[in-house]
């Protein structure tokens, strides 16, 4: 009897050291898949505080474009900062192609707006009956007041716009077909491969924006829009 009730706390033992191992095996594995972080005690912020949105602005300007030409992209900001996210608003006349893109500096040119869309039907959309906004020169930023609202104290605009070379040879890459076509009329916010980017940015760096359109084809932009990690 005694040796029966010796070998059942045995038992009771190991069954409870076994639970605890498991506990602790349980425990350690998901602080491998899910760690956690400690707060500091004396009500320091950590070093992981998770994603904060950057805060999205935007710079008016007037740019028309009724040939193929590139720009030249820049900042006069002598800190650097990284670019984030490129957008461009504007509009676009005529029933040619359309196409604005952003050279990242590795030789890739990034896609930000193109007109050439899916076709639906006898639908197009955006259809713009007459010009409007106001008028530039082809080619030359029109003179704004150069201010945006701008993450920081700083109220002057973060980003340049220059004309640089004609594009004589180059045109929209996107070809129309039997399911795409052109649209004509306002764009906004368009961002096709700029939408999430990491562009560094100073002064004395530069990068090409280029705006091709073919023949009777006008392109008119009128705001960036740009989140920076600063």
């Amino acid at each position: 009897m005694v040796q029966d009730h010796t070998k059942s706390k045995l038992l009771m033992m190991e069954g409870a050291f076994a639970v605890l191992v498991l506990i602790f095996l349980a425990a350690f594995a998901l602080d491998q898949f899910f760690p956690t972080e400690q707060v500091p005690i004396d009500g320091g912020t950590p070093g992981i505080v998770g994603f904060v949105p950057l805060a999205i602005s935007s710079q008016p300007i007037d740019l028309l474009t009724l040939e193929p030409r590139s720009f030249v992209l820049f900042s006069e900001k002598t800190e650097s900062f990284l670019l984030t996210s490129f957008r461009l608003s504007g509009q676009v006349n005529g029933e040619g192609r359309a196409e604005i893109t952003l050279d990242n500096g590795l030789g890739q040119e990034l896609l930000i707006y193109s007109n050439v869309k899916d076709r639906q039907g006898n639908l197009i959309t955006g259809m713009a009956t007459a010009k409007d906004g106001p008028s530039s020169t082809e080619g030359v930023p029109a003179e704004t007041d150069d201010t945006v609202s701008s993450p920081g104290t700083e109220d002057r605009a973060w980003f340049k716009i220059m004309p640089q070379d004609d594009l004589a040879t180059e045109r929209p890459s996107i070809e129309t077909g039997d399911d795409k076509q052109t649209v004509q009329g306002h764009f906004k916010d368009e961002c096709s491969d700029t939408c999430y980017i990491s562009m560094k940015m100073q002064e004395g760096l530069y990068y090409i924006l280029k705006v091709k359109v073919d023949p009777g084809t006008e392109v008119r932009i009128t705001e960036l829009t740009y989140t920076l990690d600063v």
